[in-house]
């Protein structure tokens, strides 16, 4: 039995009632349900059938964000390490591990934490920036939701600035603090450039 496009729909709609707000969990169950549907032996209701996977329909929609923000996170990871093999970004870690280097012989003070500071927000507003001007298209799935941790991650870094304070007059430790931050806040902003550029295509598809 073949579903007809008023009975997709009412997949749909019952969907929504259940509060699944992302169009791309929407499609993946509709498509999931359909299927079992047309392929089961039921004589009954659709709408019978689908409160009868109320349960299966919640567990989907939680284990599918779960599964996409780690994704997003373990590859966000990767991206930092490929930093410190990777032949594209080695140029730019040796530079920088060199700058910051020469500049261990400064003592920190108020100006060098502000450059820091300074450096720090540029970066992570560069990527805020990026994503908010598809901010309509990315609240409608589910698969770009995780880009927001992938910001929020590397800007943990601004957030620690006050705790650090008394280890940051240390030259070592404000150097390696500041080689972390540039590199964590560059790999995110990498990734969310990626994945924005992938989401959009998806989105064309699926939206």
């Amino acid at each position: 039995m073949k579903l007809s496009q008023q009975q997709i729909k009412q997949i749909d709609n019952y969907l929504i009632k259940l509060k699944v707000k992302f169009v791309d969990v929407r499609l993946e169950l509709i498509d999931h349900l359909a299927s079992d549907f047309e392929q089961s032996d039921k004589q009954g209701l659709l709408e019978d059938y689908l409160k009868s996977k109320i349960k299966f329909i919640q567990d989907f929609v939680k284990q599918r964000q779960k599964t996409i923000h780690w994704s997003y996170q373990k590859q966000m990871w990767q991206r930092l390490f490929m930093f410190f093999y990777k032949p594209t970004y080695l140029p730019f870690t040796i530079i920088m591990g060199l700058g910051l280097y020469w500049l261990q012989k400064i003592q920190p003070n108020k100006t060098s934490i502000f450059v820091l500071i300074i450096s720090l927000v540029i970066l992570h507003f560069w990527s805020l920036v990026g994503s908010y001007g598809h901010y309509k298209t990315f609240k409608k799935l589910q698969i770009a939701q995780p880009l927001y941790a992938i910001m929020a991650l590397p800007s943990l870094f601004l957030y620690t600035m006050g705790a650090a304070k008394p280890l940051l007059e240390n030259p070592y430790f404000f150097i390696a603090f500041w080689f972390l931050a540039i590199l964590f806040n560059v790999a995110g902003a990498i990734e969310l450039y990626n994945k924005k550029n992938k989401i959009l295509d998806y989105s064309n598809t699926m939206v």
